[in-house]
């Protein structure tokens, strides 16, 4: 892939140091596909007051061009960052515009950032991509657990989560943008891609249904490959919803 990080005001960090550290952190989600992308992104400093994003394009032959908002040397939210916005190329999302499911790609998306944050604090701490800043495995990890233990992303007691989204999945469908609901059920399912990192092949397949949950599972599970089937179906279990 070509990955080119604009020269632009990102406050402390020069690009050439952000560019690398995109590129390790792309790389922990990247090795895992089948093949690898290989398209080209251009990153470039979010507009004042503007979220990240990655932008639709004109053409399938422009490059992907995200924006992140993180400035300085706040190494731990450029790869939260980038990671949510590579999720979002990796799993098609110019063909999954204005379903009432995009809560749940955003769900997926905020579970790579994480997932792609733990992968770079166990590599950093052996191989950093910075051999005099190998303390910095500790921020990483740090990070993540920060982001996994705030008191609103848990399911409550005794809820399970098919519990939860019977009560939720209405307001999610009519609002995906809803970070700390997407990020409830993204930590619940984390577990899951972390034992079987291959099954990030699946997200390729994400379908544009426009059914409740347990039809765009359904959906999702004819549409992967035969080898990924297994891993949909047990994201499906983790909702009580089999899939034959």
């Amino acid at each position: 892939m070509q990955l080119h990080v604009a020269h632009a005001d990102w406050g402390e960090i020069l690009p050439n140091h952000l560019e690398k550290l995109l590129k390790y952190t792309v790389s922990h989600l990247n090795e895992l596909f089948r093949p690898p992308f290989q398209g080209r992104i251009h990153v470039v400093p979010s507009p004042p007051g503007k979220p990240p994003r990655v932008l639709y394009r004109a053409s399938s032959d422009d490059p992907y061009v995200i924006w992140l908002s993180a400035r300085d040397n706040l190494w731990c939210k450029f790869a939260y960052q980038f990671a949510h916005e590579f999720c979002h190329v990796l799993s098609g999302y110019e063909r999954l515009k204005n379903n009432p499911n995009s809560w749940f790609h955003e769900a997926i998306c905020e579970l790579a950032s994480v997932f792609t944050l733990r992968r770079m604090a166990e590599q950093w701490a052996v191989q950093p991509p910075y051999p005099n800043r190998v303390w910095y495995a500790r921020a990483l990890k740090q990070y993540s657990q920060d982001l996994l233990s705030c008191p609103d992303v848990q399911l409550p007691e005794e809820v399970t989560l098919q519990a939860w989204l019977l009560s939720h999945e209405e307001m999610l469908r009519e609002d995906g943008y809803q970070r700390k609901k997407n990020a409830l059920v993204a930590y619940a399912l984390l577990p899951i891609f972390e034992s079987s990192p291959a099954g990030w092949n699946a997200i390729r397949g994400l379908p544009n249904s426009f059914g409740f949950l347990r039809e765009y599972l359904t959906d999702w599970h004819s549409l992967v490959d035969t080898e990924d089937k297994p891993f949909v179906a047990r994201l499906s279990k983790a909702f009580d919803y089999t899939i034959d």
